[in-house]
């Protein structure tokens, strides 16, 4: 057998021991939830005339993890955010932690409503529902629910909230490790695309290194995905002196590369906009265009400000600077502090640099909607500004910045043409 040969053996069996030791995770927390989901309907199914204060009380003081015995047991269900309790199917939410006000149930929902009709026809079983993203607090949450039933009728339904980026955390289960790379996909009920955690790209190809598994729990499954890392020539030979010494010439290569290179970036960065003190185009663009060739994904928004031009005209130059600076704050209040913003006329180009997944550019997209309908108050004028944002990111369409801006400049052009104030073809380039 051949070192390469035995190489991928190995990597082999270690992608088989990981996906085992993955799926063991999930289902022994999914086993915790199902535990609680039990405990609740027992004490439901024997006490049905119970009052809203009974049941919350018997929560409290019963699921609700205490911090003290969690840590004497050594038991870590973080994960569990709150429980609901539907009678009826008219739902208390009993949150983990008081300073949250509400979940996102999403009641009417056609989604929540096929999984409930589903949790109602098998009432023996916690029925999982997600991960889903919150519209309104741009939380992940998977809900778990079981039907109840008192005498042969229906009662309601119970439930168990997840939070399905803590639940990753007590697996310790991150996007990428020093040994693998992850992803899960979700499918979501009728919906125009599957929710994706991690790397989507581990989907489309199999090979030794690679292994895909389907994970079924509460009539939901998870499409798994992992990749074995660290597969080079210093693997190959085994000798860690070589390695080295090779990890030190390129260390000795980039350093001289860095030191060039800060010199050239501090002349580049005298250019920047006058106005709101963005990083210039030319720089923005050599800048986007040196990070999405690496192996991190990242995302791109570009948000519109509808008529601008009329602003200037119906006040003077100066207030449309104001409102161009003030536009500038409140993105930056709303993206990652390391994330780089670039002007070109009314039109702001924002890179979001190493995101998780293409949730975390839906929230910056929906977060700046939320931002830009607030009116702006700037030299004295109240100003209710339009925008159009739209988005796309290297998960989506690849490592080709101009298919990415290509992706955003077709969704910026649909937005406008369902906008009614258009009402010439001429307006839409403007």
């Amino acid at each position: 057998m051949s070192l390469n040969e035995a190489l991928e053996q190995q990597n082999s069996e270690l992608a088989s021991e990981r996906m085992e030791n993955v799926e063991n995770d999930l289902l022994s927390n999914f086993n915790m939830v199902r535990d609680h989901a039990e405990k609740l309907s027992f004490f439901i199914e024997n006490n049905p005339e119970s009052k809203q204060s009974e049941l919350k009380s018997f929560v409290e003081l019963n699921l609700l993890p205490k911090d003290l015995s969690s840590f004497f047991n050594a038991v870590n269900n973080d994960f569990i955010n709150g429980y609901i309790i539907a009678p009826g199917d008219s739902p208390l939410v009993i949150p983990k932690d008081d300073t949250q006000t509400s979940f996102q149930l999403n009641d009417l929902d056609k989604s929540t409503e096929y999984y409930l009709d589903l949790t109602k026809r098998n009432p023996g079983e916690v029925v999982v529902q997600g991960p889903i993203i919150s519209p309104r607090t741009h939380e992940i949450n998977v809900y778990n629910r079981k039907a109840i039933y008192v005498d042969g009728k229906y009662w309601g339904y119970i439930g168990v909230i997840v939070d399905f980026y803590k639940l990753l955390d007590c697996m310790k289960l991150n996007a990428e490790d020093s040994m693998f790379i992850y992803s899960i996909k979700s499918p979501i009920y009728k919906a125009d695309r599957d929710f994706i955690w991690g790397d989507s790209s581990l989907f489309n190809h199999k090979n030794v290194v690679y292994r895909q598994r389907t994970i079924v729990f509460g009539k939901q499954h998870w499409d798994f995905a992992l990749k074995v890392k660290n597969v080079g020539k210093p693997a190959l030979l085994g000798n860690k002196i070589y390695f080295v010494l090779f990890i030190l010439y390129l260390f000795t290569l980039a350093l001289s590369y860095y030191l060039v290179k800060v010199y050239s970036d501090l002349k580049k960065a005298q250019e920047i906009d006058p106005i709101t003190a963005t990083i210039g185009h030319d720089n923005f663009l050599a800048y986007v265009k040196s990070r999405i060739r690496g192996s991190s994904d990242h995302g791109i928004v570009v948000l519109e400000l509808i008529h601008f031009n009329q602003i200037n005209s119906c006040y003077d130059f100066k207030v449309g600077d104001a409102l161009l600076c003030e536009v500038t704050k409140r993105i930056k209040s709303v993206i990652s502090y390391n994330d780089v913003v670039c002007r070109i006329g009314s039109e702001f180009i924002i890179f979001m640099k190493n995101i998780r997944s293409n949730i975390d550019v839906d929230r910056v997209q929906a977060e700046l909607y939320d931002e830009m309908e607030k009116s702006f108050n700037v030299a004295n004028v109240c100003i209710n500004l339009k925008v159009v944002i739209g988005s796309s990111s290297t998960i989506s369409k690849g490592r080709d910045y101009y298919e990415i801006m290509n992706e955003i400049s077709e969704s910026i052009l649909e937005t406008k043409r369902s906008m009614k104030f258009y009402s010439r073809e001429s307006d839409l380039n403007h």
